[in-house]
């Protein structure tokens, strides 16, 4: 597994397990060493052992969405100061607005009634959320599981003039 592999394992296991007893060892270990070792450090050098040498590594995963020179992701579908984002669950995988409202609300803090308009198909779906929260949502909810579907969420495409998006 190379060290990219490893960071998307990582993010998904942050995103998706219950860490509950790791947080305890975090605690004590923080309790056991010197006053001035936060939980930073300790995850830095959990890093250092898991991953080795990341000199030649891009730090920035820009890669991941694509970005504006400020580093923010760049969101194509934007309609009174919403951004639309696409996931790949849909009607196939039983999933409901409120499936989807619940899990953006979990993984992201923002209250539910931010959630606009959402459009489900059967394979994917679309949902638009505030521009201002779009990034938080879009970073919390990707490589989620939900109804044990590992997704992905992206900013939506620009819609095509005069094609009808119903299925």
């Amino acid at each position: 597994m190379n060290q990219e592999q490893k960071i998307e394992k990582l993010v998904d296991c942050i995103l998706s397990d219950d860490l509950s007893e790791y947080r305890l060892l975090l605690k004590n270990l923080k309790r056991k060493l010197p006053f001035f070792t936060g939980s930073r450090n300790i995850a830095a050098a959990l890093l250092k052992q898991h991953l080795g040498d990341i000199s030649n590594l891009d730090l920035t995963l820009n890669s991941l969405h694509q970005r504006a020179e400020d580093g923010k992701v760049l969101f194509e579908d934007i309609k009174d100061g919403k951004a639309r984002l696409f996931i790949n669950i849909g009607k196939n995988q039983k999933i409901s607005p409120g499936d989807l409202i619940r899990e953006i609300v979990k993984r992201s803090g923002i209250d539910g009634k931010f959630v606009g308009k959402i459009d489900i198909h059967s394979t994917y779906s679309f949902f638009e959320i505030p521009e201002k929260y779009a990034e938080l949502v879009l970073v919390s909810l990707d490589k989620s599981k939900i109804r044990g579907v590992t997704i992905t969420v992206e900013p939506a495409k620009r819609r095509r003039k005069g094609k009808d998006n119903d299925e």
